[in-house]
């Protein structure tokens, strides 16, 4: 039986060109697992009609994401009377825009500005303003990032406290993206954030429901998860062709192919992704990936199906993923110290990234727009969710790791360079291997040694195999994982 202690939330849906309808019902579904909430939905069937709205006179609070609805007298009213009492309003996107007959909302409510956006594409980044640091709205909220079109909503009315900003490569500047606010005696929260993807970022998620409880000035109550289950044990051997390099000649620079063997057991080996992102700053490198990843999944499906461990580790994106059992499982991984990490020679790399390594013709702006591991990688069963070496380290020492095979972007930089990528984990002792036709080089022919892409690849792979580790195709892999 619900008590007084459990939040009432109504939750007003109104905007399908953004399918508010399955934002809300997948975000009310969240909050009624993870807080003690309970959430009566609300759903426009036309743009001029809104049923349900006596759930108002009941709820502590109510969420808008309405978009340009025409609904007039008695419906229109009951919303106008419900804001305007003091009672708590948090808003979501378009509700800025939310009732074309009351587009005072946005100003005399929620104190935006909203006159435009942005055109779609660049990724947007936030940042939180000098007011939002420890305010309770951003506790535990990771870094935000969005596909969605970034809202002109400056200036904000006055004693509004901006939470976070935002920007793009193209914006010129930043624009408020959240903020919070009274109005009447009552607490007032938007966002101009709130796209489909929105919706299953855990941080976007953990950030409305921390506004909720501030705008009805409760403290946040949520449930106690659940330990994240041990993985069962593994079974079986993997039996492993690979490539390595050996040099004829200590010191003599000739180096031949050599066809090597790896019987590794399944319950010591695990598979980790290095930074197969949604989207990358140069296009030529977002197409790649892309036609990667049906492969990549299969590999994935597969060795999860044997009983390999699998990480993730999307790089600068974890806060997409708080909260989730797979974060959760690095997380709880107890730390150990690493070993003095092995003395390795590190010779140059064949190929010359200095300018970024974009082949495109101009070459692409550089940021940082990636959101999250790209989709069509599926994230399931006992798989773990790390950007972070030693975490990663701790990782497979807790499941007896001591063989890696790693897939992913981009050999010649993340893959190689990150903290959890093969020089870290040779270093360390982790015995690596390279999946060399799931992965790619960020490398320019336009710059030495000028060839072209798939040859600068070659170089990199062929570089990888003389110093670090050996490599294997995904088809020797499939066989060894069937």
């Amino acid at each position: 039986m619900m008590t007084a202690a459990f939040l009432n939330v109504c939750l007003i849906s109104g905007a399908p060109r953004y399918e508010s309808d399955a934002s809300l019902a997948a975000f009310k579904q969240y909050l009624e697992a993870n807080h003690h909430v309970k959430c009566t939905l609300i759903k426009a069937p036309d743009k001029e009609h809104l049923p349900g709205l006596d759930a108002l006179d009941t709820c502590d609070v109510a969420l808008f994401f309405t978009r340009r609805m025409k609904i007039k007298g008695e419906p229109l009213e009951r919303i106008k009377t419900y804001c305007r009492s003091g009672k708590p309003v948090v808003a979501v996107r378009t509700a800025s825009h939310g009732f074309q007959n009351w587009l005072a909302f946005d100003k005399e409510i929620l104190g935006g500005n909203y006159s435009s956006h942005f055109k779609e594409g660049p990724t947007t980044t936030t940042s939180v303003c000098d007011q939002g640091k420890n305010h309770r709205i951003l506790h535990r909220v990771g870094k935000l990032k969005s596909r969605s079109s970034l809202y002109k909503t400056a200036p904000l009315a006055e004693g509004c406290v901006c939470l976070l900003n935002g920007t793009t490569p193209k914006s010129q500047g930043a624009q408020p993206v959240a903020w919070a606010r009274e109005v009447n005696g009552g607490r007032v929260f938007y966002t101009s954030l709130g796209g489909q993807e929105d919706f299953q970022n855990a941080s976007f998620k953990r950030m409305l429901a921390n506004a909720l409880f501030w705008a009805t000035k409760r403290n946040v109550v949520r449930k106690v998860p659940a330990k994240p289950k041990n993985m069962p044990e593994a079974t079986g051997t993997l039996k492993l062709e690979m490539r390595g390099r050996v040099e004829t000649g200590q010191g003599s620079g000739e180096w031949t192919e050599a066809r090597v063997q790896k019987n590794w057991a399944v319950s010591e080996t695990a598979l980790l992704l290095c930074d197969v992102w949604d989207i990358h700053w140069c296009k030529s490198a977002t197409r790649r990936v892309g036609e990667m990843v049906p492969r990549m999944n299969e590999v994935v499906q597969a060795a999860r199906k044997k009983g390999l461990l699998i990480v993730h580790a999307p790089s600068d994106t974890l806060g997409f993923y708080a909260d989730t059992p797979y974060r959760q499982r690095a997380q709880a991984a107890p730390r150990v110290r690493p070993p003095k990490p092995k003395t390795i020679p590190d010779p140059p790399l064949p190929v010359d990234a200095s300018d970024g390594g974009c082949d495109d013709q101009p070459q692409c702006h550089q940021y940082s727009p990636w959101t999250r591991q790209h989709a069509g990688i599926e994230i399931a069963g006992y798989d773990a969710i790390s950007d972070n070496g030693p975490e990663v380290y701790n990782l497979l020492k807790q499941h007896g790791i001591k063989n890696l095979l790693v897939m992913g972007v981009h050999t010649n930089m993340c893959v190689i360079g990150r903290s959890f990528g093969i020089k870290q984990m040779t270093r360390w002792g982790i015995n690596c291997a390279l999946i060399r036709d799931l992965t790619d080089t960020m490398y320019n022919p336009r710059m030495p040694p000028k060839v072209d892409h798939h040859k600068g690849t070659e170089l990199v792979v062929k570089h990888i195999e003389k110093y670090w580790c050996p490599s294997l195709l995904s088809k020797d892999l499939l066989t060894a994982l069937r």
